[in-house]
């Protein structure tokens, strides 16, 4: 007689995922998370996708991954340029205050949401704000700027830290990368806002509404996603369609609660 069985992912409520490295590789979908996605919908799952990437807007991602054929809403996105908007609201007060940014449009739109005004060229040696994200078009110009601007004082922010991008290539500099170029240049630390910071992951479950305990946080990185949900109190499951490999859990801590080589394991 056949014992029951019940899938890893049915005990589950809310579906944290990371998109680069778990949904797709930079433009190539990874076909059996699309189809996990639609089966966890099917479910009834609720699903929110959290990445770190802080270069697209979320309409960008909607699209993208409507394109992949994952039809998804805006407010289903929560990405670290998203997060850092509103990290900036709740601890500063910005009216009247100017920011430099370095990243691409979904950082410039999510900046332009709240009261700061964004300089550009070399008026932002003058800003009060210096925030970092991924930035394919960086140029030597846009880090001697910033680079001013520090070393005057400015608040030093990053969307996050990820030192690279999985690309089907190979792995691209990240964020991390840029961010690491200012604290050797202004000799200060960025504060880091996405993930393994816990307030990005806390965001995510107010949105989602889910309690921590029926929420599972899926990602590639050992060092953002698995860290991160394990600080939010979130079970973790490493997907290893990404970043990490096998042989990078050796001597981590904290293990995730799952690891998997594709998401249909879970179901």
């Amino acid at each position: 007689m056949a014992a029951d069985y019940e899938p890893r992912a049915e005990k589950y409520e809310s579906f944290l995922l990371d998109l680069d490295g778990v949904i797709y590789l930079n433009q190539q979908p990874i076909p059996d998370a699309v189809e996990f996605v639609k089966r966890l919908r099917a479910m009834g799952k609720r699903v929110l996708f959290l990445t770190n990437n802080s270069r697209y807007t979320r309409s960008e991602y909607r699209h993208k991954l409507e394109s992949m054929g994952i039809a998804s809403s805006e407010d289903e996105f929560m990405t670290a340029s998203v997060a850092t908007a509103s990290f900036l609201e709740e601890g500063y007060a910005l009216d009247g205050k100017t920011a430099f940014f370095i990243g691409g449009r979904g950082l410039e739109e999510a900046l332009s949401a709240t009261p700061l005004r964004l300089l550009s060229g070399e008026k932002g040696r003058d800003a009060g704000f210096v925030v970092v994200g991924w930035d394919m078009e960086l140029t030597y110009d846009k880090l001697r700027i910033a680079c001013l601007a520090l070393h005057a004082g400015a608040v030093f922010v990053a969307t996050n830290d990820d030192a690279t991008f999985p690309a089907p290539d190979g792995l691209w500099p990240g964020a991390g990368a840029i961010v690491a170029a200012l604290e050797r240049a202004a000799g200060r630390e960025a504060l880091v806002v996405g993930k393994p910071n816990v307030y990005m992951l806390e965001a995510a479950l107010s949105i989602t509404g889910a309690r921590p305990d029926g929420t599972l946080m899926i990602g590639d990185r050992l060092e953002t996603d698995i860290l991160g949900g394990w600080r939010a109190g979130l079970d973790t499951c490493l997907v290893l369609s990404g970043v990490a490999r096998r042989s990078d859990l050796e001597g981590f801590e904290p293990q995730p609660d799952l690891v998997v080589d594709s998401l249909l394991e879970l179901l």
